[in-house]
């Protein structure tokens, strides 16, 4: 899962807009934030992406540098491409934004989607990574997001959600299907009984 522990980022722009729950309007957010982290970042997203983007140094090249990982893959392997946009979105996050003095109270947003990921790979095995936070958000988390981005640089902290969150939001339907199953199981126990009794 993609997370992160009071890493240091840039919130380059807020955008408030108007989130409709049919008649209700609420007030939402989308925070853009800009950061460089290392490669292996990219695992949460998939597990070859980091293979396919960097490749070990080759001689000659600095591998005096500090190396990132066991599998030392810090080169960049195709440097004239474009950065990437990922269509990967993530849910129900937490996202903390603390000022880098850490002096006052992080602001705190829950059932935070992320969304419209870019990323740039950088030699030495790093990457800069761009992507949208989107919240529902009070007046008071607004005129906050408006003072961190007038400072612009944060720590930031991602908490992905438990996996049991997800099993905790089945659907109607999904229940239904569940409890027939469960429901077929039983009458195949007592039928198996039944004949055992005879």
């Amino acid at each position: 899962m993609f997370q992160l522990e009071k890493h240091e980022a840039s919130i380059a722009n807020v955008n408030q807009r108007i989130q409709r729950h049919g008649d209700e309007r609420r007030l939402a957010a989308d925070v853009k934030f800009t950061l460089s982290a290392s490669n292996e970042v990219l695992d949460a997203f998939d597990p070859t992406l980091r293979q396919d983007l960097f490749r070990k140094p080759g001689s000659g090249e600095q591998q005096e540098l500090p190396t990132i990982g066991a599998d030392r893959l810090t080169e960049v392997k195709h440097p004239a491409l474009e950065p990437l946009k990922l269509s990967h979105e993530f849910k129900g996050y937490e996202l903390q934004i603390a000022g880098l003095l850490e002096a006052a109270d992080p602001i705190v947003l829950v059932d935070v989607s992320l969304k419209r990921f870019v990323l740039e790979p950088k030699e030495g095995g790093s990457v800069e990574l761009t992507f949208n936070a989107s919240a529902q958000v009070t007046s008071e988390d607004l005129a906050d997001l408006s003072d961190a981005l007038v400072r612009e640089d944060v720590l930031l902290t991602l908490i992905a959600p438990k996996r049991g969150t997800a099993q905790a939001d089945l659907t109607d339907d999904d229940d239904n299907e569940a409890a027939a199953a469960e429901a077929s199981q039983l009458e195949g126990a007592a039928a198996g009984d039944l004949e055992d009794a005879a």
